[in-house]
């Protein structure tokens, strides 16, 4: 059985246990670090239900251990073995499976099964992941919060695991992880390029220079940062509080929102909805999607505006 998402593996799992639970696991996912981190944890799941499991790796694991106690042995997919030991739960992981071999264990095997997981996709998983992370720091951090730190810091997982852990630290006492701690804490190169693109596009607070996007998570994290500033900007021209934003936002902000009024961000907003969708189609050129979005945000006509903010 081949599950595409973390969470419907994780559901089978939990429905499954303990009477059901299989012999034969597979983790199928690009990363490495990925890849083990599913893997262990896969295991803790299991040794929850049998307490007495050891952990081994390799084929040379799948020999008849002393006293026959029942293991979990962790095989790479190239390695795959036609006979698994009656003692053993294997747990097969690789970036991809062969058809035959998959095929051979198919009506055993509970695969999560991550390689054609999309970007969008990849994000959500990524802030669940974040939230649990949070959670066994004992803190909690909202998606809206956890969104922003993948935007921040990528979608490598080990990185993002390291900034839960400091942040969790940084917070202290507090239960909850709060935005003032991601600025404090989580400062990267990247953080400071794209926030500054995101808002230069949106508050024209200065030019940007032209972007080489590797890959589509980039334009995606672009994406999510635009949209945060615009609707900042609606929300500011109808003259919601803003008690997050600092003095020198403020500065800019406030009376650009008083020149432009909110058809300035709704325009944008509505051109960044058909931009995305063009980012997600496969036919688009990722630097043509960057110049398509200058182009647009810079002639895309502004208004004055009678502003009702304070």
């Amino acid at each position: 059985m081949k599950l595409k998402t973390v969470s419907a593996f994780e559901k089978q799992l939990k429905e499954s246990a303990p009477e059901k639970l299989s012999r034969i696991y597979m983790v199928l996912v690009a990363d490495a670090y990925e890849r083990k981190f599913y893997v262990n944890k896969l295991f803790r799941f299991l040794s929850h239900y049998k307490p007495n499991l050891s952990f081994q790796s390799g084929a040379d694991a799948l020999e008849m251990g002393l006293f026959s106690e029942e293991r979990v042995v962790h095989l790479e997919v190239e390695n795959g073995q036609k006979v698994i030991p009656d003692d053993v739960i294997a747990i097969f992981s690789g970036e991809k499976c062969p058809n035959p071999f998959y095929a051979a264990i198919e009506n055993e095997v509970i695969c999560l099964d991550l390689t054609g997981e999309k970007p969008w996709d990849k994000k959500e998983r990524l802030v669940e992941e974040l939230q649990k992370m949070a959670r066994q720091n004992q803190k909690t951090i909202s998606a809206s919060l956890a969104n922003q730190l993948v935007d921040v810091v990528g979608n490598d997982l080990a990185a993002l695991k390291n900034e839960v852990d400091k942040l969790a630290l940084f917070a202290g006492d507090r239960k909850v992880i709060e935005e003032d701690d991601i600025e404090k804490v989580t400062k990267t190169e990247k953080e400071v390029t794209a926030w500054a693109i995101a808002e230069a596009l949106v508050w024209k607070v200065k030019g940007v220079k032209r972007q080489e996007f590797k890959d589509l998570s980039e334009v995606l994290a672009l994406i999510a940062l635009l949209r945060h500033h615009i609707y900042l900007g609606i929300q500011i021209c109808r003259g919601g509080d803003m008690p997050s934003l600092r003095k020198n936002q403020m500065d800019v902000y406030i009376p650009f929102c008083k020149k432009v009024g909110p058809n300035y961000f709704f325009e944008r907003l509505a051109f960044l909805f058909e931009w995305e969708v063009k980012a997600k189609s496969s036919s688009f050129d990722l630097a043509l999607l960057w110049d398509l979005l200058v182009i647009h945000y810079d002639t895309l006509p502004t208004t004055e505006f009678a502003f009702s903010g304070s």
